[in-house]
C-alpha cells in the first residue's frame, strides 16, 4: 500500500494515473464555492475539479508483489479522510 499525499493541486491524481497499470478510480467533483478563498488556484492552470474521496491505482511488480496506490484529497476540508486511507 502506497499513500500519495500532499496539498491541493500538487499532482497526486496525475501521479496515480501516470503510474497505475489499470485505469485509476477517481473521485473527482467540480469545485464549488466551498473552495472560494481557501484554495490557491494560482499555479493550477485550468483546474476545475478536485478529489473528494480518493484516487486508487495498482502496480504489479511481480506475481506476488502488487502495490496499491491511494491518492488522498488535497483540500484542507477533506483532510479528515487521510487517517482512513493511511
Amino acid at each position: 500500500k502506497i499513500v500519495v499525499a500532499g496539498g491541493f493541486g500538487v499532482g497526486k491524481t496525475t501521479f496515480v494515473g501516470a503510474v497505475s497499470e489499470i485505469n485509476p478510480l477517481r473521485t473527482e467533483a467540480v469545485m464549488t464555492s466551498a473552495s472560494a478563498g481557501i484554495d490557491d488556484l494560482t499555479h493550477t492552470g485550468d483546474k476545475t475539479t478536485t478529489t473528494v474521496a480518493m484516487d486508487f491505482g495498482r502496480i504489479t511488480l511481480d506475481q506476488d508483489l502488487i502495490l496499491y496506490l491511494f491518492g488522498t484529497p488535497g483540500q484542507d476540508r477533506f483532510w479528515f479522510m487521510w487517517d482512513d486511507l493511511v
